[in-house]
């Protein structure tokens, strides 16, 4: 067999798998999405999940465990997020032997939902629900190790990859987000990572919060970095401080916690993945856009 870098399980086979690791009689299973991770809806007789399988080389098992941990002390604490469905040893994480090697899994139930509208009031609850978030996992104390939310890319890395003029942008943002993080007393905690209504669903019960990957250690402001470039800031900053303080420190170093954001999107594109949708995904724009982005940042930062 050739060596292979990311697989993809067909529907079918999965749902039969997954009945022999969960128990469950599974009756059918579809593809929802397919990144990152990929993403599958699980069906059974009475009841429906989601399956949420890890790529091959990227979260350790035991970072997945984090997650689910937090996941865990999320909804103990009455906060609204899909509550994991462990193995029957109590593992919530298992792993799937693919060809290119083993694969986390995780199977959460699934909550109905919409994705919700744009208007301040939505984002007035959105702010008050992401304070909570902070607040409750300022709680966890996880079993299992993660890595922060510190850039997962070195500019020498994304240098084949870069014009000189690039470059020379990119370091120049380098040096002035490090040098301005350090004079700010920044507070720490546990980021949600991607803030944005993508990971919202409004239901009769309220908001329910979800995505996890992306969570880990690091300063909270980094979570606002999305939000407050739209219109709603104000409005998301109303609901957040009803519950929990924003320093002028983690106000004032939003824009360059935005230009680290920016430069781990870059580096998803230019670097990450093309390894599974190929080298002919970086003419597809998104690359571009965060130059754009980055370059508008020099100009709001240099």
């Amino acid at each position: 067999m050739l060596p292979t870098l990311r697989s993809l399980p067909a529907p079918e086979a999965l749902a039969t798998y997954l009945g022999k690791r969960y128990g469950i009689p599974f009756t059918g299973c579809t593809l929802l999405r397919s990144l990152v991770n990929d993403v599958y809806l699980v069906a059974a007789k009475d009841a429906r999940y989601v399956l949420k399988l890890y790529r091959y080389g990227g979260r350790q098992p035991d970072e997945v465990r984090w997650e689910t941990g937090l996941s865990a002390h999320l909804v103990a604490h009455g906060l609204l997020t899909p509550a994991v469905h462990p193995l029957p040893d109590g593992d919530p994480a298992g792993s799937l032997d693919a060809p290119e090697g083993p694969r986390a899994f995780v199977l959460q139930e699934f909550l109905d939902g919409a994705k919700p509208p744009y208007e301040e009031g939505l984002y007035r609850e959105f702010g008050g629900l992401v304070a909570r978030f902070h607040e409750i996992a300022d709680s966890y104390v996880p079993e299992f190790p993660r890595r922060g939310t510190n850039l997962p890319y070195s500019l020498d890395e994304l240098r084949p990859h870069l014009a000189p003029a690039e470059e020379n942008l990119l370091r120049s943002l380098d040096a002035a987000v490090r040098n301005n993080l350090a004079q700010y007393h920044l507070t720490r905690g546990i980021c949600h990572g991607d803030v944005s209504l993508d990971n919202l669903l409004v239901s009769n019960t309220g908001l329910t919060l979800y995505d996890f990957d992306l969570a880990g250690p690091g300063y909270l402001a980094a979570d606002f970095t999305g939000v407050a470039t739209t219109p709603y800031w104000n409005a998301f900053k109303t609901g957040y401080t009803s519950r929990r303080t924003i320093s002028a420190d983690d106000e004032a170093a939003i824009p360059y916690l935005r230009v680290v954001a920016r430069l781990s999107n870059l580096g998803f594109h230019l670097l990450d993945k093309p390894t599974f949708r190929g080298t002919e995904s970086r003419g597809e724009g998104w690359a571009e856009r965060e130059f754009t982005a980055l370059r508008e940042a020099a100009d709001e930062i240099l």
